[in-house]
């Protein structure tokens, strides 16, 4: 009579202790030559694994106590209706998780530190906060606005100047 799969499973469980405390040397070395031999084929299956898994990704990635689970984290992203939280752009797979007050600035990896933004914006951001991120953003802008006016007023002159 053909064994059941728990029974089957229960044998090799047993048979590969056994082999374990038998030579855990060379049980190891088969592991390493295992992984060795098929790592760019478990790279693919992982690799193919994390793509059908977003926020899963995204969660495996915080670290330490009351950390994001991934059902928060998909729960923020419907929170803002998968928008970009500083520029209201609409967000794809490459959109990250940005933490409010950064790590480096003694953030933690808690949900409320946590909002989605374009890959775009939380490079620029770097370690600032929203609000120094903002003035920054404004500061860039007014100096803009003045180089325009600037040049504007050079264009006129020039204008003026060919006239004459």
């Amino acid at each position: 009579m053909a064994r059941s799969i728990e029974e089957t499973r229960k044998a090799k469980r047993e048979y590969m202790a056994r082999k374990r405390a038998e030579n855990p040397e060379k049980v190891r070395e088969y592991q390493l030559n295992h992984h060795f031999k098929n790592h760019e084929k478990n790279k693919a299956s992982m690799r193919a694994y994390a793509s059908k898994r977003f926020f899963w990704v995204k969660a495996m990635k915080l670290k330490g106590e009351g950390r994001a689970t991934t059902k928060q984290i998909a729960s923020l992203w419907k929170k803002q209706k998968g928008l970009c939280a500083l520029t209201g752009e609409k967000l794809d797979r490459t959109s990250q998780l940005d933490h409010i007050l950064p790590k480096a600035k003694g953030g933690n990896d808690y949900i409320e530190n946590l909002q989605w933004l374009s890959q775009e914006v939380n490079l620029a951001k770097r370690d600032l906060t929203d609000d120094e991120f903002i003035k920054l953003c404004a500061s860039v802008m007014e100096w803009i606005g003045k180089r325009i006016q600037q040049v504007e007023n050079n264009r006129v002159i020039v204008c003026a100047k060919s006239i004459f």
